[in-house]
């Protein structure tokens, strides 16, 4: 199976930058002109001359530990390129952050500029900068062309309509992360397959050690590690069912230039990514009520009989359904393996060093969690399932984060905006903001996506060895993973009331995948809806929907 290494470097917390201007005063190259000029000798060169703007830049972004101190630390290094600029950070409390932006997006002229835009649903639409208008241009602060400083086919964009309005340099990987010294006393392997996995399991209950430790309430299930691998392996065996919601010719998202020469690859975990391919959501949810998409399929079946190989048995027994946090086992070595982002492996050294200089570690509750011990700590990719329905290698969630959009206003404000975007998504700006955010605490959360950041080594090797695999959550292939499509409240909890009962023998697999079927149809009308479509779009898929 193809894979990409993922550079070095760190990622920054889910924050965003925000920026009010007033225009541009003395104009050595405009941001749109910023683009290359021609030599004597025929050749060109990067212009990297930068506008001089006057105006006022506010950051309003989602408030966390060392947060405050990289935008400050960002924004001062700005602010000396652009002295007739002042950048204000005001960052927001996480927890009323989505109804803060909602209602700012609802305001007549917001002084806010840079937000989270993720977090502001479709209050944001028509009303954040178009990021596609300026990806083509040369950024003064590298040289090279704006989406040349980063990953930018991570990006979350709308090829069709040629939208992309928020930009994201940090990346999250879903890994499994094991206890190396108990791993080599009970003699246990790293698994590449799922049987593997059970093997492993078992050979670590042999020795006397738990060999998972997992949440297994109902909200691990829903948003947490258990739903987490629900969307993996579920992905295992929807891989060909892009060719049947995929954007065809007269679609309202088909483009000729992507969708016309896109070749399916189930050898390719990128085959399937946004920037090579569009994907038509009616057309998704027309096979579902056409039973062309099926929630019971042999596959899916496959999958729950190969959960119900290790859990509950492998993951702590009828305790497994009463755990709520993970790590307390996984630290104090009663437990050799766990489920988590690349986020872990910064957490993991930070707590291992507080261990060291006596400091207590705390759990999800903030108490104290007693015996911890020193370990050297590994990971592993997802283990491949086999067997009927299965189509493809298993992937994993890995994506970009970050989402900072832009508040739309005039075009000189605008272009000012994109400047700082520039520097804040240069390899200068972002070891500016990550080396004050190390320094103060921040969280990293896996590598960055932006191309030459200088960090610290001890922080910067944390990542190497993780390699890009392919991200199952970038259509439509897990989208009955856990119920009804989009987060159904009350399918999310009937999924979890019988998978509950098929883990712990009550029902058959037949059973489960018959309770699946009914639950996801009791619910299409309400997913349909979340979604903005209706039974009336589904008769005519090559429609943009209007949920009438």
């Amino acid at each position: 199976m193809k894979k990409r290494v993922l550079s070095m470097a760190l990622c920054l917390a889910m924050i965003a930058s925000v920026f009010t201007a007033c225009g541009p005063s003395s104009t050595a190259s405009s941001a749109g002109d910023n683009a290359s000029k021609t030599e004597p000798d025929g050749s060109t060169s990067s212009a990297t001359e930068t506008t001089q703007y006057e105006g006022t830049i506010t950051i309003n972004t989602q408030a966390g530990p060392g947060a405050d101190a990289a935008w400050q630390a960002v924004a001062d290094a700005y602010m000396e390129k652009q002295p007739n600029v002042e950048v204000v950070v005001d960052l927001k409390p996480s927890d009323s952050y989505g109804e803060w932006i909602q209602n700012m997006f609802g305001t007549d002229n917001p002084t806010t500029d840079i937000v989270n835009i993720n977090m502001a649903g479709s209050a944001a639409n028509d009303k954040a900068i178009n990021y596609m208008e300026y990806a083509d241009q040369t950024s003064p602060y590298s040289g090279k062309k704006w989406t040349d400083q980063f990953n930018y086919e991570m990006q979350t964009r709308d090829l069709a309509k040629g939208t992309w309005t928020n930009i994201s340099l940090d990346s999250v990987q879903v890994l499994w992360f094991y206890n190396k010294d108990l791993f080599e006393a009970a003699g246990a392997e790293v698994p590449t397959t799922w049987d593997e996995f059970v093997t492993t399991c078992e050979k670590l209950q042999e020795h006397g050690v738990q060999p998972i430790t997992m949440a297994g309430d109902f909200n691990s299930f829903w948003a947490g590690a258990m739903g987490w691998l629900a969307q993996i392996y579920t992905d295992q065996t929807t891989r060909s069912m892009i060719n049947v919601y995929r954007a065809q010719e007269g679609d309202y998202d088909y483009d000729p230039d992507v969708d016309g020469v896109w070749k399916y690859n189930v050898d390719d975990p990128f085959n399937d990514d946004a920037w090579k391919v569009n994907q038509n959501p009616v057309r998704a949810f027309k096979a579902i009520a056409d039973g062309d998409y099926k929630p019971d399929s042999e596959g899916m079946k496959t999958v729950w009989t190969n959960f119900a190989k290790i859990f509950p048995k492998y993951a702590g027994g009828d305790a497994f359904f009463g755990t709520t946090d993970a790590v307390p086992l996984f630290y104090q070595s009663k437990a050799a393996i766990m489920v988590d982002t690349g986020a872990r492996l910064v957490n993991f050294k930070l707590d291992m060093d507080k261990l060291a200089s006596g400091d207590n570690i705390v759990d999800a509750n903030g108490e104290a969690v007693s015996g911890v011990k020193q370990f050297e700590l590994g990971h592993f990719n997802m283990p491949s399932m086999e067997g009927d329905g299965i189509e493809a290698p298993a992937r994993t969630l890995e994506v970009a984060t970050g989402f900072f959009g832009a508040v739309k206003k005039d075009k000189e404000h605008d272009a000012m905006v994109v400047d700082f975007l520039m520097y804040f998504s240069s390899a200068e700006g972002q070891g500016i903001y990550l080396n004050a955010g190390i320094e103060n605490g921040m969280a990293l959360n896996g590598p960055s996506l932006v191309y030459d950041v200088e960090i610290p080594g001890e922080w910067s090797s944390l990542f190497d060895g993780l390699e890009f695999i392919g991200n199952c959550q970038k259509g439509y292939g897990q989208m009955m993973a856990r119920g009804a499509p989009g987060d159904v409240q009350n399918s999310l909890r009937e999924w979890y009331d019988y998978s509950q009962k098929f883990l712990t023998g009550q029902i058959s697999i037949d059973d489960w995948a018959s309770m699946h079927k009914d639950n996801i149809m009791k619910y299409l009308d309400d997913s349909l809806a979340g979604s903005k479509i209706s039974r009336t779009d589904l008769e005519n898929p090559q429609n943009e929907p209007t949920g009438k």
